[in-house]
């Protein structure tokens, strides 16, 4: 059976993060998972804010949560470095073990990696042929540590205009070519509605190569339930494809943060249906 967590970014903003933590143990979930280690989220914006990781993983730990994962590179804080970019390689390689290092502290395995914005006069061959040689050096660093990285497709329709990766075939093309475990997709199901719809047809062919997924609502980025997506089915065809691995509430809650947060986890477990 998948596991569901939150991402305590975007609930219970005023709290810092352990009290975050406790409100969301409370409601019953048992898996959690953030944003960047360098970044808080107060409601409104990012704003420079190292996260007390130990204090975190104490929470953690005795309130029986797990973290199963967080964002190590992306546009907007992590490393904030490009992997088609070759002029920042170097960063993204030097920085990843020193990452790896803060995802130990918390117990976790994975690690979230955005490819970064699209670079003016970068030919797209380029660049995604700059994507597999970070990827693979990359994923020799995380084979020591069992660490995987997760690469993450985004929509640029919406939410993300200058993102490179926003199609889930060319990700999956490029983790082939890498052709290793310690690297694998992030499948957020509402940036890829967005981008090519017909999602479970993609992940029955191609789930091998997905670590995590996220979910939220379709349009509006808001509950699961408030949209287009059928997600109870959608989590019932996971666990019948025998994935054990973890699904992320990532939306902006319209509602009160436990009420939404209590509701949608009855409705995606089938108890309030």
């Amino acid at each position: 059976m998948a596991k569901l967590g939150v991402c305590i970014e975007l609930f219970f903003t005023g709290e810092d993060y352990s009290e975050r933590l406790k409100r969301v143990s409370a409601l019953g979930y048992k898996y959690f998972e953030f944003w960047f280690h360098n970044k808080r989220f107060d409601g409104q914006r990012l704003v420079d804010e190292e996260k007390d990781l130990d204090r975190l993983w104490s929470t953690a730990s005795d309130l029986g949560m797990s973290c199963t994962d967080f964002v190590f590179n992306h546009p907007d804080g992590g490393i904030v470095g490009s992997l088609i970019d070759g002029r920042d390689h170097a960063k993204v390689l030097d920085g990843l073990e020193g990452m790896i290092e803060r995802a130990k502290k918390l117990g976790c395995k994975q690690l979230i990696s955005g490819a970064g914005n699209r670079v003016p006069g970068l030919p797209t061959e380029k660049a995604i042929d700059n994507m597999i040689e970070v990827l693979s050096k990359a994923a020799r660093i995380c084979e020591k540590s069992d660490t995987t990285l997760i690469l993450e497709p985004f929509n640029t329709k919406v939410d993300h205009p200058d993102y490179f990766l926003d199609d889930p075939q060319t990700c999956v093309n490029v983790l082939k070519t890498v052709n290793h475990p310690n690297v694998k997709m992030l499948f957020d199901l509402y940036h890829m509605q967005i981008m090519s719809g017909n999602l479970l047809a993609f992940i029955k062919e191609n789930l091998s190569f997905m670590g995590h997924f996220h979910i939220a609502g379709v349009p509006g980025r808001h509950e699961p339930q408030q949209g287009e997506l059928n997600y109870p089915y959608i989590l019932e065809e996971l666990d019948r494809l025998g994935y054990d691995g973890g699904v992320g509430l990532e939306y902006w809650p319209a509602k009160e943060d436990s009420k939404s947060l209590k509701e949608t986890k009855m409705w995606l477990e089938g108890t309030s249906r």
